[in-house]
């Protein structure tokens, strides 16, 4: 059997082998983070749920509320228009009476046996007097009695319609607060709309950068398995001028882990290849922004570059590149702010998040 043939294939085991070392634990992982922001997008799904229930809730109380104020307004208009109705009656009676009592007052007061006597003119007429002066006298009574009854009925009224009255504003007062409670339950149904799109975003995210890691991938394990990739001089130099911006490892502003480093400049430094290697992916992510990935080989080992967050880059993947080669320009592209260049090295093929293998740039570079 052909000698370069069983070493083109032991390589290739041995790289299936460490791609099945990290890939089936990132896989796990990125299918993890899919499978919690999925949780966590069903639970705002029911708390949008709960929300839109309680909001119907407060809607159909605003309705019977607003439905009970209209009868209370009906009612008291009804009593007003009754009190003034009594009202005139009473104002009616009373000038009346008070007409009864004058005539009464001029007469000396009320009319008695003795006057309705000495002025008859025969008994029969005397029988007429005394009976009209019976018929006076119930008339006024029931007048009396009929004024004595309007009074109490307008004061119950009255009574009656300040009670309505004082419903109605109380009633006023929770319809407004229903009204309040239905705008902050309108406001929060908003907001977690506006998370739930957010979590299915980051899904989705998440989904695109599982096919862009396997993609990182398989072109890596590809370039590798093609031989292209060759012995060098293990010695690394640093990829841009510039200062440190960011060093490798835990960051203690948020505790993330860090995995490379940042290099600051202007955009448009010149970025050089860190090492002679081969280009295994040069392309845009949507978090690295621009970014290339070289593959190296230092007496049979295996290292791996990433520079990320370029305003171009001037590679193409496949294409073999000398240390001190420029591959591409500093900028602030994909999830950076400022203008930098980001650098990973890992010591054997790259590694998605939480990024296994990635090593301090910093202990290699002379």
């Amino acid at each position: 059997m052909n000698r370069n043939y069983i070493h083109t294939a032991v390589a290739l085991v041995l790289v299936l082998s460490l791609i099945m070392g990290y890939s089936v634990h990132d896989v796990h992982a990125s299918d993890q983070q899919i499978s919690e922001n999925q949780q966590q997008q069903d639970g705002l799904i029911n708390q949008l749920k709960q929300t839109d229930r309680h909001v119907k809730k407060i809607k159909a109380d605003v309705t019977e509320k607003q439905e009970n104020l209209a009868e209370s307004r009906e009612k008291s208009k009804w009593m007003k228009v009754e009190i003034e109705r009594l009202n005139a009656q009473i104002d009616s009676r009373d000038k009346l009476l008070k007409k009864r009592f004058q005539a009464m007052y001029l007469n000396g007061g009320n009319m008695n046996y003795i006057d309705v006597l000495l002025g008859s003119e025969s008994f029969g007429d005397f029988i007429d007097r005394m009976f009209a002066l019976k018929t006076i006298s119930d008339n006024d009574q029931k007048l009396l009695n009929a004024q004595k009854q309007d009074q109490a009925n307008r004061a119950a009224q009255q009574e009656e319609l300040a009670k309505e009255q004082k419903q109605l504003e109380n009633g006023l007062t929770e319809l407004n607060d229903l009204k309040e409670e239905l705008l902050k339950k309108e406001a929060d149904q908003r907001n977690q709309l506006t998370l739930l799109k957010k979590e299915a975003s980051k899904i989705k995210e998440k989904e695109m950068e599982k096919d862009e890691e396997k993609d990182v991938s398989e072109a890596q394990t590809h370039a590798l398995a093609s031989e292209n990739v060759s012995d060098s001089d293990a010695a690394f130099i640093k990829p841009a001028q510039g200062y440190i911006s960011s060093g490798f490892g835990k960051r203690s502003f948020d505790n993330s882990f860090h995995p490379g480093i940042d290099i600051a400049n202007s955009e448009g430094t010149p970025v050089q290849a860190a090492a002679d290697g081969v280009v295994f992916r040069a392309y845009h992510s949507s978090s690295y922004g621009n970014a290339v990935m070289i593959s190296h080989k230092f007496k049979g080992k295996l290292f791996t570059t990433v520079y990320a967050h370029l305003s171009s880059y001037e590679v193409a993947t496949g294409e073999r590149v000398a240390k001190g080669q420029v591959i591409g320009k500093m900028g602030n592209t994909g999830e950076s702010f400022g203008s930098h260049l980001h650098f990973e090295l890992y010591e054997g093929q790259w590694n998605p998040p939480p990024h296994n293998g990635a090593i301090d740039p910093m202990k290699f570079i002379q």
